[in-house]
């Protein structure tokens, strides 16, 4: 543009599309285990009302219930479900009878494994208009779903004006289930018009065999599609499957999370002396990505025959949801532990410890000085109550592997860095996109620093973000990579207060 006089010019320039983040690096929960009911895919949920009508309530048939309820009463709002069932569980179905004498038109099938299929009923009626039908789905909730009295029945879906006889329109029934029913999926093998009108069982529902380590395992796979960092936990892993194979399942969790950006919150097997839980965690693998927490915790039992009633159970599920709410109250950096970080729920610990014991559980050394692995003690400390007393991880080489905070600090950290440099995907690899990286992952860093997550007083203490022509030459750029090196120091926890105290004279 030529100026020619003096004055305001004003030009217009179009600013590149914003930097999108694509989804989130905040954790949530994961948990693993056999349940009554619900999908064997994995599914999230963001409450205790939303698992119990997914998966089912507390049950003692189901004991990964009770950790799962404790999960979401420490402050857990956001929870990935793996449901467990053996390679022998079947899902229920039924036949839709024709109106009369004839073959069936059709079958329905639980769209969920498991004996909880059987609960379900299935109706055909004509609609108001002619050639069109609605179907009804009901679920039995008497005690036997051998009752198939409708007064026991309550409807969970309706879907009206379909068809039987014309597989291309969108009315069709077999396709309008498949696109939204979440109890049952519908064929429909002949086109005759004339249903039965009768309400339908479903039946052959079955759990099968029960749920053995390999099952348990092979699951753990499912979770690689949920894009956040996992807490992973299976809830009462080894009042299930006992010590060893426990061990197996807890083995597979610690190596998924290793390798998958998550963290594992493992608890031993009850009754064990001081010795034998640090024995426990020396036989898992040295990793910063789990964590064993020690004892077994007692609960108001929610099935007990009176107000005073307990349950034992192990702590795994009330630690992932302490995990959940202290980064949601302070952020990853923060230590869950502490005489804040109150185990909610837990009346009573299974045992007490000396101060030789907690020395030697929070350093991993026996009482013989043989050399194990730390394991984090829960305490009940007068006026907090049952609280977490350790944050330290199963590696202890004195780097920031060491405490639980620091691991999930660098997890967190780690998924922004992915989130956050997506956009320099097939940009030009030049001075202009360095500058943009810097800046991005600067404002980041600062933010999280600013949050209290990093160490140092200024940016230069805190940080350092360097992509630059150093360390992207011209052979990187040819071979089309950008290297961004990025340095952070990360806060260590307070483990112990220090206190030199001396007497002041009078004079």
């Amino acid at each position: 543009m030529a100026y020619g006089r003096p004055g305001v010019y004003i030009s217009e320039r179009l600013l590149p599309a914003p930097i999108a983040v694509l989804g989130t690096a905040n954790a949530a929960g994961a948990a693993i285990g056999a349940f009554a009911q619900g999908p064997t895919t994995v599914t999230r949920v963001t409450s205790w009302y939303d698992f119990v009508q997914t998966f089912g309530g507390y049950s003692a048939a189901f004991p990964a219930t009770f950790g799962v309820g404790q999960f979401f009463q420490n402050g857990g709002s956001e929870l990935w479900v793996r449901r467990v069932l053996a390679s022998d569980a079947a899902a229920a179905t039924a036949s839709l009878p024709r109106s009369g004498v004839g073959a069936a038109i059709g079958s329905v099938t639980a769209k969920n494994l498991g004996a909880d299929g059987n609960n379900l009923r299935v109706q055909l009626t004509a609609a108001n208009i002619s050639g069109y039908y609605n179907f009804y789905v009901y679920k039995e909730t008497a005690a036997s779903s051998t009752d198939s009295s409708p007064d026991n029945d309550v409807l969970i879906e309706q879907y009206t004006n379909v068809v039987l006889n014309d597989t291309a329109s969108s009315d069709y029934l077999p396709t309008v289930i498949s696109l939204n029913s979440t109890n049952v999926t519908v064929a429909i093998t002949d086109n005759v018009t004339a249903p039965s009108t009768a309400r339908i069982p479903l039946t052959g529902g079955t759990n099968g065999t029960a749920p053995v380590a390999s099952d348990y395992v092979s699951a753990l796979s499912g979770f690689t599609t949920v894009d956040q960092p996992l807490v992973m936990f299976a809830p009462e892993i080894i009042t299930v499957l006992g010590s060893s194979n426990g061990k197996t399942v807890h083995d597979a969790i610690v190596s998924w999370c290793g390798a998958n950006n998550g963290f594992a919150v493992l608890d031993t097997d009850d009754s064990l002396t001081v010795d034998a839980a640090i024995n426990y965690a020396a036989s898992l693998a040295a990793t910063s990505y789990a964590a064993v927490y020690y004892p077994y915790v007692f609960i108001a039992d929610p099935l007990g025959r009176s107000s005073t009633s307990l349950r034992k159970i192990g702590p795994a599920g009330s630690i992932a949801g302490l995990f959940i709410s202290t980064d949601k109250q302070y952020g990853p950096f923060k230590a869950p532990a502490g005489i804040r970080a109150n185990v909610r729920g837990a009346l009573a610990l299974e045992r007490s410890f000396t101060s030789a014991e907690l020395d030697s559980l929070n350093t991993g050394i026996k009482s013989d000085n043989s050399v194990g692995k730390p394991v984090n003690a829960l305490r009940n400390l007068p006026g907090a109550g049952v609280v977490s007393m350790g944050a330290r991880t199963l590696l202890q080489d004195g780097t920031a592997n060491r405490y639980v905070n620091m691991r999930r600090s660098l997890i967190y950290i780690r998924k922004n860095l992915n989130d956050l440099t997506q956009f320099a995907l097939f940009e030009n690899n030049d001075e202009r996109l360095w500058s943009r990286i810097r800046t991005v992952l600067g404002v980041f860093l600062n933010d999280y620093r600013n949050q209290g997550g990093l160490r140092g007083t200024t940016q230069e203490e805190a940080f350092y973000v360097k992509c630059d022509a150093e360390n992207n030459p011209t052979e990187s750029i040819a071979d089309g990579e950008v290297h961004i090196e990025v340095g952070v120091a990360l806060q260590y926890p307070a483990e112990f207060v220090v206190i030199t105290l001396s007497q002041k004279t009078a004079n």
